[in-house]
């Protein structure tokens, strides 16, 4: 329930915040002589319809592949030194030796485990940041080249023209220069 509150919220937020910066456009438009040119732009189409996003995460499967082939060998060890210690008199010197070999491999796996999903985390960081930084330099290009004077993202709208987005244009671009 403090969720929805806190979600309700922060829409109201959200939204006040629009129509301040939308009554404000409005004042300064009317006050102005100058054009008022807004632009809206859907990041979310851009990561998944964009070459140069789909590429960067092509890269990112497949290390992924990779990392989770690693694994898979290693629980397969794990799993054929378990069936070897179920196997083995749990009286003789043999199998004791076996459980804590057993055991030291089951410790890697996991410490393998966190590791690699640690790792993969803060690669999918890096490059959705990398991919952040490389839109947010072409719209900062397309603002002062085209004369926009606000570019939005389409998410924190809650309305808007389709002769406003501006997606498309950004995502030739971004993949014109990959």
């Amino acid at each position: 329930m403090k969720g929805e509150n806190r979600c309700l919220g922060l829409s109201l937020v959200l939204v006040f915040a629009l129509l301040v910066s939308i009554s404000f456009a409005n004042l300064v438009m009317a006050e102005s002589s100058l054009s008022f040119k807004i632009g809206v732009v859907d990041i979310n189409k851009i990561m998944r319809e964009s070459k140069a996003a789909k590429n960067a995460r092509a890269i990112y499967q497949k290390d992924l592949e990779s990392k989770k082939a690693i694994i898979k060998e290693k629980r397969d060890r794990v799993a054929n030194l378990e069936k070897d210690v179920k196997n083995t008199n749990q009286k003789s010197p043999a199998w004791k030796e076996k459980s804590e070999k057993l055991a030291q491999e089951f410790k890697e796996l996991k410490r393998l485990g966190s590791d690699l999903d640690e790792q993969l985390k803060k690669k999918d960081a890096e490059l959705t940041q990398k991919i952040f930084v490389d839109i947010q330099q072409i719209i900062n290009k397309l603002m002062s080249s085209e004369n926009y004077s606000l570019i939005m993202e389409k998410k924190s709208l809650l309305a808007a023209s389709d002769g406003l987005d501006i997606t498309d244009k950004i995502i030739k671009i971004y993949d014109a220069q990959r």
